[in-house]
């Protein structure tokens, strides 16, 4: 087989756009993964404080029920396995007490928005054990 400079230099061509093209898109890939571990950080953040903010009160920040205000109004204890048995509760129920309030908890149906709602859902079922 006989090279020819022309057919070196193609060959040289497209291997140096392989090689462009591989860097390009690991760029990317990086680039993404940076931003998917960015929004997981952010969201984490804002889960925290719509909790803290809006339900730490009663059900405290472990999520036991225990504070002055948790045990007066009997707040549920969601690290509590029996509790979660006895109540079978999906996220659809869970949502629904966040917007409606039950018995003295109060309802955040106008205060948040539903994915603010469906982030605290998250945060209740995150101290189930």
């Amino acid at each position: 087989m006989k090279f020819t400079r022309q057919g070196v230099a193609v060959c040289s061509a497209v291997a140096s756009l392989f090689a462009f093209l591989f860097v390009i898109s690991e760029t990317a890939r990086a680039t993404s993964q940076q931003k998917r571990g960015d929004n997981f950080a952010r969201r984490s953040r804002k889960v925290g404080e719509l909790y803290n903010r809006n339900c730490a009160r009663c059900h405290g920040a472990a999520g036991r029920g225990d504070t002055a205000i948790g045990k007066i109004f009997k707040a549920p204890d969601f690290t509590d396995p029996e509790w979660w048995a006895r109540k079978k509760s999906t996220n659809a129920i869970l949502s629904a007490v966040v917007v409606r309030g039950k018995g003295s908890m109060p309802a955040f149906g106008k205060k948040l928005k539903r994915s603010e709602i469906n982030l605290l859902v998250s945060r209740v079922r995150s101290f189930r054990k």
